[in-house]
């Protein structure tokens, strides 16, 4: 049996030594024969001028010294502060005095919740009158509530209704409604 294992082994080499040399000759490049076009009269003089040309910009290149740069270290240190600029006043003509502007009132609106936002509404049927429950996505994961729960410590839930939910903050009892987004 053992002989028959040699045997194979022998085999499986020469078949595949003499499959890897066919492939080589069969890829290898058909031998071609190109002819070799000899210049005219004319073209043989346009290369020697050419030629010439390229001779005489290779001299002056070499008759050029180039200059040797010493290093100076810089004046600048990046860690040392100066002074500041001097501030410009601004010109006369672009002044704008704060009588000539009127004042705008700004309205506070109230922040969203952070990273709170409305991903979905559950309804179940309970009785005569249906009981929603509003889902949220925070940074705490997902929060199931109903109204009057407390949410994050901030806010309050108001009305849940099919696609939106309202919310009152705590502190200041300013109103915030959330809607699903489509």
């Amino acid at each position: 049996m053992a002989a028959n294992v040699l045997m194979n082994w022998k085999a499986t080499t020469v078949v595949s030594g003499a499959t890897l040399l066919a492939g080589w000759l069969v890829s290898a490049p058909p031998a071609t024969t190109t002819r070799i076009a000899l210049p005219s009269s004319s073209q043989s003089s346009q290369v020697a001028a050419a030629a010439s040309d390229i001779g005489q910009l290779a001299e002056r290149l070499q008759t050029q010294t180039r200059r040797e740069v010493e290093f100076r270290s810089s004046n600048r240190n990046l860690f040392r502060f100066g002074p500041n600029a001097p501030v410009r006043p601004a010109s006369p003509e672009r002044a704008v005095s704060a009588a000539s502007v009127p004042p705008v009132e700004i309205v506070p609106q109230a922040p969203p919740p952070p990273f709170v936002s409305l991903s979905g509404v559950a309804s179940d049927p309970d009785g005569q009158r249906t009981v929603r429950t509003a889902i949220l996505s925070s940074p705490m994961g997902v929060l199931l509530v109903h109204e009057g729960d407390d949410v994050l410590g901030q806010y309050r839930v108001g009305a849940i209704g099919e696609d939106s939910v309202e919310l009152t903050r705590l502190s200041d009892g300013t109103a915030l409604r959330l809607t699903l987004k489509n």
